[in-house]
């Protein structure tokens, strides 16, 4: 098994597009992020759950790394 990304590898990786979300002095956004896989590719993806590992940016500079952010099951 190839261990998770950690935050060092996702400095590395395209930032997600993000929208405000909530009311307007809600700090909150919304974001996606899109995988283009080809049918090979989403063929030979393990069936299962999946982790979503997020590297967030804030406006003065800080990070935080959620290597379990989201998750999803891949079914064949």
């Amino acid at each position: 098994m190839t261990p998770a990304p950690d935050a060092d590898d996702m400095a590395h990786v395209e930032s997600a597009a993000c929208e405000p979300s909530g009311s307007s002095g809600d700090k909150a956004a919304l974001c996606t992020y899109t995988v283009k896989v080809t049918s090979a590719e989403a063929a030979e993806s393990p069936n299962g759950a999946w982790h979503v590992g997020v590297l967030a940016s804030a406006e003065d500079g800080g990070t935080t790394f959620a290597p379990k952010a989201a998750g999803f099951t891949v079914k064949g």
